[in-house]
């Protein structure tokens, strides 16, 4: 995950830096994220970024399904 971590931070810095995002490995760590249950709000707008970039159903789907999950915790901790 070290790598999904330095490529967010990238993400999230990228207009002031300048530097280049390698959306698959932010892919690749959403995924990860998503399988392990870990997902965060912020990861929602990270899906949507990188589905953005990369255009394929398949990003856009684990948008969809980080979107979702996102949704899911969030009323669970309502609910508590």
């Amino acid at each position: 995950m070290s790598k999904y971590n330095e490529q967010v931070e990238v993400l999230m810095a990228q207009q002031t830096k300048g530097k280049g995002i390698n959306y698959q490995v932010l892919e690749s760590g959403l995924r990860q994220k998503l399988k392990d249950g870990t997902i965060q709000q912020q990861d929602v707008a990270i899906a949507l970024q990188v589905a953005s970039a990369i255009g394929s159903l398949r990003s856009r789907v684990l948008y969809a399904n980080i979107k979702r999950a996102a949704q899911q915790e969030h009323e669970s901790q309502q609910t508590e």
